[in-house]
């Protein structure tokens, strides 16, 4: 199976084309263009979120790269804002239906079925998506009415639903509240839909969700409602969006899309991407942020996400160059709420520039040793607070590889105090703690002829390292 990754990269649209131009204001589909196809394809039209008023269209261009792999036409739709253009809701859903009724307009010249045109999106992105295939009116005069602007299919991620002050915008419309709200305006024949709403979400109560569902079903339609638990709105952004978050929610809100779309035979073939996929954090020193989380992703495959929040010369104990809970590292670690994490660090705790200096700038009282525990746990307990789920690998760390009489004296040092203290505290803590423990020290004892400077490894070190890892993960 050929997988897909948008990790890390700076996606840009194929081509962006005019569709419309109102009172001055030009408007324009960031188009993604799936794989050279004879047959025409299907085509999906992404509207942003940002309750009407702001937004941009990249918010669904990972959403669309993703879709236009897979061989449909994907399309993140400009539409009119309160922000830039001053406008309402009402323009909004306007502005959206001009988008379906442009693409339509040009299948041939997009080589698209204009039968098979989906309408999707955000929030009130969302709604607009929405609105295009339940409300009536709202049409440009100006276009070509004889076109439908009604989309064959629609795909929400956490709608509005209800437009009164049982959902949200009811300020944004007020006096016209049931107008375009989605719950009031239901009817018979509507096109197939599919939405994904978090069970937490305070912006968009789920009730509306399941209101609507209901609602739907009642006349006929169908109408399928994905409930993700603990998530509010906007879960379902990628890491290209929203940096740091990582791919879980796009994953899984992605993968049920493809699927939903190839049962309406929009698309073929399988998913691409793993719909649970896993997030994993390496959190450590130099010898996490430099190779080994690199190639743990290469060994552990597309069900993991694999990130790297090592920091070099950081130490658990404070007083030193870098003690890691101050470092943006241990910040983004957290923020991407990872469900493995792997923590490796002691190499530098075990410096006796640090753990033997008694000027050491830190409010501890006590021995480094049991700073060195205590900061340990901490950094456990932080990643559990934000997942109580999260699976914790402690890490013994790497040998330091020194002489008997080695010319770095530091060296020496270094490895006498991972014996000592270091190695046997991580011991301690991983069995107190009911933690994985990955004895890296031992197994990578013999594997001197890797080493750069008797801390650090080669690349082919490293592969070996993720490669033994890996094995303790799967």
């Amino acid at each position: 199976m050929i997988t897909f990754s948008t990790r890390a990269e700076n996606i840009e649209p194929n081509q962006v084309l005019l569709y419309k131009v109102i009172n001055g204001d030009s408007l324009s589909l960031h188009i993604f263009k799936p794989p050279t196809s004879i047959e025409p394809t299907a085509a999906i039209v992404f509207f942003f979120g940002g309750g009407w008023t702001g937004g941009h269209p990249r918010q669904f261009y990972q959403q669309s790269k993703y879709l236009a792999s897979r061989g449909i036409l994907a399309i993140s739709a400009e539409y009119r804002i309160k922000g830039k253009h001053g406008t309402t809701p009402f323009d909004c859903v306007e502005d959206g239906k001009s988008a379906i009724r442009w693409v339509r307009q040009h299948a041939k010249e997009l080589n698209i079925d204009p039968n098979k045109i989906v309408a999707s999106g955000a929030s009130a992105g969302g709604h607009v998506a929405i609105c295009t295939a339940i409300i009536d009116g709202y049409e440009n005069p100006d276009e070509n009415l004889t076109i439908s602007s009604m989309p064959n299919a629609v795909i929400g991620y956490n709608p509005v639903f209800d437009t009164t002050d049982k959902g949200y915008g009811s300020e944004k419309v007020k006096g016209r509240e049931k107008e375009i709200s989605p719950c009031h305006q239901i009817k018979t024949n509507l096109p197939p839909m599919i939405n994904f709403h978090g069970n937490k979400d305070t912006t968009v109560p789920i009730e509306n969700a399941k209101r609507f569902t209901q609602l739907m079903k009642e006349v006929g339609n169908k109408c399928e409602l994905i409930t993700i638990e603990n998530v509010g709105h906007g879960f379902f952004n990628g890491d290209y969006f929203r940096k740091g978050i990582g791919d879980k929610y796009f994953n899984l809100t992605m993968y049920d899309t493809d699927v939903f779309l190839t049962n309406l035979g929009y698309l073929r073939g399988n998913p691409t991407i793993s719909r649970n996929l896993k997030l994993l954090a390496c959190s450590g020193d130099s010898n996490t942020q430099n190779k080994y989380p690199q190639f743990l992703q290469q060994e552990l495959g597309n069900a993991y996400q694999v990130k790297n929040f090592g920091k070099g010369a950081a130490t658990i104990i404070d007083g030193s160059y870098f003690p890691y809970h101050k470092t943006p590292q241990y910040k983004d670690a957290l923020k991407f709420s990872p469900d493995i994490v792997l923590i490796m660090f002691g190499t530098n705790d075990a410096n006796p520039k640090w753990c033997k200096d008694k000027t050491r700038k830190t409010d501890f009282m006590g021995t480094p040793k049991e700073e060195f525990k205590r900061g340990y746990i901490q950094l456990i307990n932080d990643f559990k607070n934000k997942n109580p789920q999260v699976e914790i690998y402690v890490i013994t760390p790497l040998p330091v590889w020194a002489k008997k009489k080695p010319k770095n004296k530091n060296l020496l040092g270094r490895k006498e105090q991972l014996n000592e203290w270091v190695i046997p505290t991580i011991k301690e803590i991983a069995k107190e703690q009911n933690l994985h423990l990955i004895n890296i020290h031992k197994m990578m004892k013999k594997k001197y002829q890797y080493t750069t400077d008797g801390v650090h490894i080669n690349n082919e070190g490293y592969k070996i390292l993720a490669q033994k890892i890996a094995k303790k993960i799967k």
